[in-house]
């Protein structure tokens, strides 16, 4: 019972909208009180199987992870990728609930933030995942960018400092791959350098930052490129997440 109310606050959290200061203090103080020694844990059937998802108790960024989670924020593809790369894992939710759903294709993680990487491997542990992990950010080349921080859970990554140093990498697709990219604005360098060389993701699932701004643009190199685009395209919107698939 405890795990159903829980999912309940934690995905009301995520809805609430961000004037609902009052209301959003008392999901947050409820959520609290459901963990134990600095942690709230999660219990969750995906595709009828048990998992679990640890979250740092008053970590409210960990609270929305699990919340988009317990929503379905991605959709799952319609055929059996043999890799699935979760670029941004953050605390790991992503790479569990796509590992519920394709236990047999290979996962890899990268997550560039230390705290974030330590619940990510964590959260791993707890479900038994032999999974390639990499305390890396994305980008277009291999560099050191600088993370400055917006709100509690939001930022945006660039080469000017100063900042919060990462080591970055452009990551190598393998065929039949699911890409997830929740990069904080890199998705404007890792997308076009991925497309340029080859080969492509079948699906990709990116959340899209600064979308009134530029997104179409991010939009219209996909379509150049043969996928297929689902998900929300409201272009007032700042943050939007979609789906892109070829064949």
């Amino acid at each position: 019972m405890q795990d159903k109310w829980l999912a309940f606050l934690i995905a009301g959290l995520g809805v609430l909208g961000s004037h609902r200061v009052k209301l959003r203090l008392w999901f947050i103080k409820r959520i609290n009180d459901l963990g134990a020694t600095g942690f709230v844990q999660l219990q969750l059937y995906i595709k009828r199987r048990l998992t679990y998802f640890s979250m740092r108790q008053g970590n409210e960024a960990d609270y929305l992870m699990g919340g988009e989670l317990v929503r379905g924020a991605y959709e799952v593809p319609n055929f059996e990728p043999k890799t699935i790369v979760d670029g941004g894992a953050n605390i790991g939710l992503f790479a569990i609930h796509a590992n519920s759903y394709f236990p047999k294709a290979k996962l890899i993680c990268y997550e560039p933030d230390s705290a974030n990487f330590q619940q990510l491997q964590k959260n791993l542990a707890l479900n038994h995942l032999q999974v390639d992990t990499h305390q890396l950010g994305l980008w277009s080349k291999n560099t050191t960018l600088y993370y400055h921080a917006q709100s509690s859970h939001t930022g945006f990554v660039d080469e000017n400092p100063p900042g919060v140093p990462i080591p970055c990498t452009l990551l190598e697709i393998e065929p039949d791959c699911w890409l997830k990219l929740d990069v904080e604005g890199a998705e404007y360098e890792v997308l076009p350098a991925l497309l340029k060389n080859g080969p492509y993701p079948r699906w990709i699932s990116m959340e899209i930052h600064y979308f009134n701004t530029k997104g179409q643009s991010l939009l219209s190199l996909l379509r150049e490129h043969g996928y297929t685009i689902e998900g929300a395209e409201d272009p007032s919107v700042n943050c939007t997440v979609i789906s892109a698939y070829r064949g």
